[in-house]
């Protein structure tokens, strides 16, 4: 008796302790999550007033002000928290702006969205804007990046992806079945698939898998991907002065080591972080200076509380999420999503 009363007296000391411990650390994590302040001084002298920002980015680039993303996918970029960082840097009074971005692309929409958020704060503040990638630079990534004063890259990158892709259309000719099992879909039937869907209005079952799609569709989409392509090249023809045709004919969509991205204009220089702060300081001629850097950071129990969450909510989000990005009209298709 004696052993199961201290037994119990020192689980329920424990359990309050890791209770009270666990309301601690929410409390934290939210009262960081309120103050809204996302930059702290990284290196320089505090007293300095020539402040150079370097806001690091990650991940495909998609609007989501639900942050339903933000529970599920560790690393995306979200242009309202862009934005939330670029209000807080505009007063600071920031000098020189460091996009540090490791992006394959992402939605036009939210592309568009960024790159005009890019565009108001030089605007408001007059702060001149660096593009820096260490790992990828590519399709709606480099888009936005044609907002910036100059683009930089360090060794071994990848650049470019100047190109647009639209949807998929899969269409199962004949099928005789629809399935799923331990090996993966399949499509077996004795007599066949019927489909019967009510739409009004032509073509409003665009996608439908069991039907062919028609030429007059396929022309239509193909003229939207145009439109988006069309812009993107002009915005990359102002951006870096290079001719509309060579951008057609001899650099396209493909993607580029930092070398051949240079040779092909598509950045200003080779260089690692360390260089580019050096040539900073010294194009602006300051004597002394500061750096902010955001740092995102969640407590650890909030990114277990994260993983439970997004567990809890769809075991299949990835592979749903995915199938949202390949069915997008207007999609800048992120390189390492495509085939998801």
């Amino acid at each position: 008796m004696l052993f199961l009363s201290v037994f119990f007296r020192t689980l329920g000391f424990l359990s309050a302790l890791l209770i009270f411990l666990v309301i601690i650390n929410i409390l934290l994590f939210f009262s960081n999550e309120l103050s809204q302040k996302h930059f702290k001084i990284a290196e320089g002298d505090p007293s300095s007033n020539n402040i150079i920002a370097n806001v690091n980015l990650s991940g495909p680039i998609i609007s989501d002000n639900s942050k339903v993303l933000g529970n599920n996918l560790y690393d995306y970029i979200n242009p309202t928290q862009v934005k939330s960082y670029l209000e807080e840097l505009e007063k600071l009074n920031t000098n020189v702006l460091i996009i540090n971005i490791n992006s394959p692309g992402g939605t036009v929409s939210a592309t568009a969205e960024l790159e005009q958020i890019i565009y108001e704060f030089k605007k408001s503040t007059d702060a001149k804007v660096y593009f820096y990638t260490k790992e990828i630079l590519a399709s709606g990534g480099y888009w936005i990046a044609t907002a910036a004063d100059k683009i930089f890259a360090s060794y071994g990158s990848i650049i470019g992806s100047i190109g647009v892709s639209g949807p998929s259309w899969f269409y199962y000719n004949k099928p005789l079945s629809l399935g799923s099992g331990v090996f993966g879909q399949s499509i077996e039937t004795k007599n066949g698939i019927e489909v019967f869907n009510q739409n009004a209005g032509e073509g409003k079952d665009l996608f439908n898998p069991f039907r062919r799609p028609k030429t007059d569709e396929i022309k239509h989409l193909q003229n939207i991907v145009d439109d988006v392509y069309n812009d993107f090249i002009q915005k990359v023809s102002k951006s870096r002065s290079i001719e509309i045709s060579n951008i057609k004919n001899n650099i396209g969509a493909l993607i580029y080591s930092s070398n051949q991205a240079k040779n092909k204009f598509l950045i200003d220089d080779i260089l690692n972080y360390e260089t580019l702060i050096k040539l900073i300081v010294k194009e602006n001629k300051f004597e002394d200076y500061k750096i902010y850097e955001n740092k995102i950071s969640k407590s650890i129990l909030a990114n277990l509380l994260v993983k439970l969450q997004s567990k809890s909510k769809d075991e299949h989000f990835f592979e749903n999420f995915c199938r949202n990005l390949d069915t997008n009209i207007n999609l800048i298709i992120p390189v390492y999503l495509k085939n998801c």
